[in-house]
């Protein structure tokens, strides 16, 4: 049978099954009754809306058909939009409630910008019907046609739907005003008012899009709507309400822009709804709970007591609710003390498996040292029952685990090697080998358990990536020679067991032993020689390449130095054109240098970075020439060359806004004694130059006084002039802290005429972080305490921050320090927290600082603070700055 009969036969068959459908072709057929359906033929019978006397449930059915063709991804041209429209305009002159609806959902559907205009004449006059349901259905379709133009003569209708006494009027004509907002904010603003008196309405939907209406219309004013806020706290509102309350409260505390009046209110407000009796209001408002930082966790301990009793519900939503919020809560390490796990112990033998592997996820997170041995037991008897997802899941706990108390790795292994028996996904084991990787590269003292433990595993398993990856974290190892030799007899097995693709990985992790393990030298070449018998190519070339290279004299080869790799560059460049026609060897290390000796002063060194401490320093400073820039002209200026050295220069501050008249920015400067302030005013205005820019500085610190000024003699349009200003600060002192003011003064000559005027700008700080570098010169911060020989000073301060998370990152904001050693990361089991900091003052002496962080739940937060300097009087002024 040729092709070309082949084809005609089947189409042959399907057009007799389209003619004479079997019983589950016809129910195929049925279930899409518009299958066939054509665009003209539809365009054709939607005549049928001219006619004087409309058949209702016809007309459905086209309207129907048409719905269906649009959502086909039918397109229709302006001509048929438009005829269209004006047939369905003369629908609107059936009162049947069907075919209205039918006539709503078409516009809805159909979208055509450039025939809309059409209808809106007739939504205007559903608006107005005395049937509700064409009133809300119009409202609801309205904003789908409505543009700036037609927005205003719509504009009363809208506003006295909103004030109908009918709740889904109301609601409807809110949904109406939030979805128009999208198109004119500005129209939809006027109407604050009308909404604001909804949200009192007794009907939950009209409090509801009244608040979220609002919210939109007070967008841009967060100062009005956080008023607005605080009189809803005052009422009793519906619980769908109240909770979006606690979601704009949520967003708005958690925006960092409020006063500390609206932060206790709104605080102590969520404090009371977490003891309603709305379920929806309660996990809410402990939702927004959580996210406080600066709540202590004594605040929140009535939350977590709240909370855990929907652990001991009947409702499995409830509780799952409840299981979700506690672990958001345990994401800030500090809040983890607050959580008891024999309350959510239970729950590991949940029959619903949602809940169990949240359980087990949230107690590897708040378990104690003493109890993951236990608890880790417990886990893997229900692990098994679990699916791959949740086995992952509980997966990423255990390496948090590792990660947090890496003193346990032995439960842990051995739990991971349990994880390899039980019946899993190739993704689950292959999570497993990625932990034991991580281990290996984290916990040096269990880096040998841990690959023994992988060997093992390969001696078992079935899947051959998961071999690969293991054979692969074996070479690696060896590599390092920190490979236990027992691992040789398993990966040696590899070589009779496996295919080709993993006995030559395990060829090469035998040729990393054979180069890195002298004293296993005999028996490893036996084994590769005899590998370099396989059937396998690639198996044979690596065996017999890893024999001779062990074979090979091994060659002392000295590393080159910076110079020499500058002489061959240079050498290179020279006679790049000799060595492309040479046959010899021209790359000769004594010929080289010889020419570099010729040519010395002439090749061009590399800039090589330095250690750490060097790149510390270029990143604070910008850039190192611009730094360097600064530093020759303060030096070689007879204004402040007594000023001595520059020491460090800040990063530039905007303080003015970006579409401003004038943008000014500062730079600070600091000396031993002195600080410079560098402005840089732009005049952004056409037909404008100001002439004798000056300053007008008001200082709120005695020890820092204003010495000297250089102001900018004229800047033009569009162009830009510095005004630097000399500060002292007093000799006493190493460390000054003060807020500065700066009004601009100056001369404004615009088409000839002149007059004085000033322009405020925005405040800005000269702080304590300022005069240092966050620098660590040294691997062990103990070590270097020890080495400094100074004198140590210390203070003990009670300080106002809510809990040891905040006190640290305030700290390190406060002195601009390098965090130490990892300090900044809390250890809940502790008492007090130690924090370690380093740091380089002014580019010149080093400091260090050791903040022992302790919270008492009668006293608060208290600080002992020990510093040690290259200079005692300023390890003084470091401790007393918290002062």
């Amino acid at each position: 049978m040729s092709t070309l009969q082949y084809v005609r036969e089947i189409i042959s068959k399907q057009i007799s099954t389209l003619s004479n459908p079997s019983g589950e072709d016809k129910k195929a057929l049925e279930s899409e009754p518009y299958h066939n359906l054509q665009k003209s033929s539809v365009l054709l019978e939607s005549r049928c809306f001219n006619d004087p006397q409309l058949q209702d449930k016809k007309c459905r059915q086209i309207l129907s058909k048409l719905i269906y063709l649009i959502n086909q991804g039918e397109k229709f041209n302006d001509q048929e939009s438009l005829s269209l429209f004006f047939g369905i305009t003369k629908l609107f002159s059936s009162n049947n409630v069907d075919l209205r609806r039918m006539i709503y959902l078409m516009i809805k559907e159909f979208k055509d910008e450039n025939s809309m205009y059409v209808v809106i004449s007739c939504l205007a006059k559903d608006i107005t019907s005395k049937n509700d349901l064409f009133r809300i259905n119009a409202l609801r379709t309205l904003p789908y046609v409505l543009d700036q133009s037609n927005l205003v003569q719509l504009d009363r209708y809208l506003k006295n739907a909103i004030l109908e006494k009918s709740q889904p009027i109301s609601s409807a004509a809110l949904i109406a005003g939030l979805q128009i907002f999208r198109i004119s904010s500005d129209f939809i603003r006027k109407w604050t008012n009308e909404v604001a008196d909804r949200l009192n309405s007794k009907y939950p939907q009209n409090s509801f899009h009244a608040l979220i209406l609002l919210h939109e219309i007070k967008s841009n004013d967060k100062v009005t709507f956080t008023k607005i806020l605080t009189g809803l706290t005052k009422e009793t509102l519906v619980p769908i309400a109240n909770m979006q309350v606690i979601r704009f409260i949520r967003e708005i505390l958690n925006s960092d822009e409020l006063d500390q009046q609206y932060e206790k209110l709104f605080t102590e407000y969520l404090l009371r709804q977490i003891l309603k009796s709305q379920e929806i209001v309660i996990f809410e408002a402990c939702k927004a709970l959580c996210d406080l930082k600066s709540l202590s966790n004594k605040d929140l301990q009535q939350m977590v007591s709240v909370v855990t009793l929907f652990l001991q519900s009947s409702n499995v939503i409830n509780k799952f609710v409840a299981l979700k919020i506690l672990n958001r809560l345990i994401s800030n390490p500090i809040r983890r003390s607050l959580i008891q796990p024999s309350q959510i112990e239970p729950l590991i033998q949940d029959s619903n498996k949602s809940l169990s592997s949240l359980a087990v996820s949230i107690l590897l997170k708040v378990c104690q040292e003493t109890n993951i041995e236990r608890l880790l037991n417990q886990i893997y008897e229900y692990l098994n029952d679990m699916s791959d997802e949740f086995k992952i899941d509980v997966l990423r706990s255990v390496k948090a685990l590792a990660k947090n108390s890496p003193t346990k790795w032995k439960p842990i292994i051995n739990f991971l090697q349990q994880t390899f028996k039980c019946e899993a996904s190739q993704e689950f084991k292959k999570y497993s080998v990625e932990i034991f990787e991580f281990i290996i590269h984290e916990i040096p003292e269990a880096r040998e358990s841990a690959i023994m433990a992988l060997a093992d595993y390969i001696e078992d398993c079935q899947h051959s990536a998961l071999q690969l990856s293991v054979l692969s974290i074996l070479n690696r190892e060896a590599s390092k020679k920190q490979c236990p030799t027992r691992v040789i007899r398993i990966v040696n097995n590899r070589l009779h067991l496996e295919d080709a693709e993993i006995r030559a990985a395990a060829v090469g992790v035998l040729g990393k032993f054979l180069l890195h393990y002298p004293n296993e030298k005999a028996n490893l070449l036996e084994l590769l020689q005899a590998a370099a018998q396989d059937p396998d190519e690639e198996v044979r070339n690596r065996s017999r390449f890893y024999v001779s290279e062990s074979a090979a004299p091994k060659e002392e080869n000295n590393p080159l130095s910076i110079e020499e790799l500058d002489a061959i560059e240079a050498y290179l460049q020279q006679n790049i054109q000799e060595i492309q026609q040479s046959n010899e060897e021209v790359l000769q290390l004594e010929k080289i240098m010889a020419y570099a000796e010729q040519n010395k002063g002439k090749i061009k060194k590399t800039e090589v970075l330095q250690e750490l401490v060097e790149e510390e320093l270029i990143q604070t400073h910008e850039a190192e020439s611009g730094f360097e820039t600064y530093k020759k002209l303060f030096k070689e200026s007879t204004i402040f060359c007594d000023y001595g050295v520059l020491r460090k220069s800040s990063r530039a501050i905007n303080l003015t806004d970006s579409k401003c008249e004038y943008l000014v920015t500062v730079v600070k400067h600091f000396f031993d004694n002195h600080i410079i302030l560098e402005y840089k005013v732009k005049n952004t205005l056409d037909n404008v130059t100001l002439n004798d820019v000056s300053l007008e500085l008001t200082i709120k610190n005695q020890n820092l006084q204003f010495e000297r000024i250089v102001p900018a003699k004229q800047i033009q349009p569009q162009c830009a002039s510095n005004i630097l200003v000399g500060l002292q600060f007093n000799p006493n002192l190493r460390l000054v802290s003060s807020n500065i003011q700066s009004i601009l003064t100056f001369t404004v000559n615009e088409n000839g005429t002149s007059y004085q005027d000033e322009y405020q700008t925005e405040d800005f700080m000269i702080t304590y972080s300022d005069f240092f570098l966050p620098i660590q010169w040294f691997k062990k911060f103990q070590s270097e305490w020890e080495s400094l020989k100074s004198q140590e000073m210390s203070a003990t301060y009670q300080l106002d921050y809510k809990n040891t998370d905040i006190a640290i990152k305030e700290l390190v904001k406060h002195f601009g320090f390098q965090v130490c050693d990892n300090s900044d990361q809390i250890q809940t089991q502790n008492k007090f927290h130690t924090l370690l900091l380093s740091g380089k003052y002014l580019d010149a002496k080093n400091a260090l600082v050791i903040c022992q962080i302790g919270f008492q739940q009668n006293i608060g937060c208290v600080l002992k603070i020990k510093s040690k300097s290259e200079d005692d009087n300023l390890s003084t002024n470091i401790v007393e700055t918290l002062g």
